[in-house]
């Protein structure tokens, strides 16, 4: 039997990581799905921005200007 794994994404701020809204997984994976270069989220963390713009295959999110880094993690 094969193991399906859920993506979880996550940046980096004040030294750790920290999980985006759930509902952003999903349009996270879509977009790398659909070779997309970046998605517009909007995230509780962010509550400054109607939204943010996130680039998952160069593995950062911009908020305010500043670049945050982001990494994916697959869970069983």
């Amino acid at each position: 039997s094969s193991t399906q794994f859920q993506a979880q994404w996550l940046y980096f701020k004040n030294s750790r990581w920290i999980p985006l809204d759930r509902q952003n997984h999903h349009k996270l994976e879509r977009t790398l799905e659909l070779g997309g270069i970046f998605t517009d989220i909007q995230d509780s963390h962010f509550p400054a921005v109607q939204k943010i713009r996130v680039f998952p295959r160069a593995d950062y999110l911009s908020y305010l200007g500043i670049r945050y880094r982001i990494s994916r993690i697959l869970l069983p």
